[in-house]
Parts: C-alpha cells; structure tokens; sequence
C-alpha cells in the first residue's frame, strides 16, 4: 500500500501521495495516481487501483452535481460527509482538504469504516507511522512552501525505509482565499 500525507496551514493546505502500488510486497506499478483536485477541494487516497478509481469519478460526480443544481459549492462538512459515504462503499481511506466561502481551508481525514476526523496533519497507508515520526519531529514553518518542502522530504523518507512507497510523488496545494 502507498502513503499519503496531508498538512492543514493558516495560508491552506498540502496533499500528497506517492504513485506506487505493491501485491505481495511486488512492485505492480509506478504511474497509480493517489492525489486529485475539485478545484476547492483535493483528495489523498489509499487503497486498490480499482476502488481509488471508483471513488475518484464518484467524488468528483458529486460536487459538480451540487454545484450545477445548487449554486454553489459543498460546505467543507458536507464534503467531508459525501466522501465517508463513498470511502465506505469503495472500501479507501484519504485524506479530504476543502476550503469553504469563506477561503478557508480545513483537512479531513476519512475512512473505509464511514469515520471522519478534521485534523491538521495526517498520513495514511503503510509508510503512515514513519511518516508521523518524522512530521514530529519536524521544525515547522506556517508558511505553503515550507510545508510542501517538508511533506515531498518526508515521503522521500519513507521510500527510503518501506518498499510500498514509491520516490515519484503527486503534490497538490489548496490555497487560502479571502472571501
């Protein structure tokens, strides 16, 4: 399994996720995109090719079909609700940033058991313990480049040290706007 990280700053936030997929601790390929953008909000997902698939075009069928019949886009609590319910059908996890009318930005972490917990910074998949014992130890700066430079070095860190992550990472950044 892959990793994937997410880190929520005052000035937004930082998903990414490596592009390797593994069976039986086997390289399968290196080209399995984890990380996706909604425009005002971005996805980090782990799990088989087929459901990461699946939950990728269903996410993104949803906030373009609110926005169309709606007006406007998904409060970041309902996004966050609408991707649990698809983790749990598709059996993924990952990792939702969302920015509300307001141009804020706020991370969520979702699960295929239908939990979901707003945080600040998560890792998810099999290098995700060794990716928060160097977020920890990290010196941290506020600040969006800072904390993409520390998320593409700690994904580097865990290929390093577990052969289900792979060194060719996707990173995508959300922005804080003022409404």
């Amino acid at each position: 399994m892959a990793t994937v990280l997410g880190i929520v700053r005052p000035d937004g936030a930082v998903l990414a996720g490596d592009r390797r997929q593994t069976d039986s601790n086997t390289v399968t390929s290196e080209v399995v995109q984890r990380v996706f953008d909604y425009d005002f909000a971005g996805c980090a997902v782990v799990g088989e090719v087929g459901s990461i698939d699946e939950f990728d075009r269903r996410f993104g069928s949803e906030l373009r079909t609110y926005r169309t019949e709606h007006g406007e886009r998904m409060s970041p609590v309902r996004v966050a609700r609408t991707a649990s319910e698809i983790a749990e059908e598709t059996g993924i996890d990952a990792l939702v940033a969302v920015q509300d009318g307001d141009g804020l930005v706020s991370l969520h972490e979702v699960g295929s058991d239908g939990r979901t917990l707003e945080t600040e910074t998560a890792a998810l998949g099999s290098g995700s313990p060794v990716a928060f014992g160097l977020l920890d130890e990290a010196e941290t700066d506020d600040n969006l480049d800072a904390t993409e430079a520390l998320v593409r070095r700690t994904l580097h860190a865990v290929a390093e040290r577990t052969t289900d992550t792979g060194t060719d990472i996707d990173v995508l950044r959300i922005e804080r706007t003022t409404g």
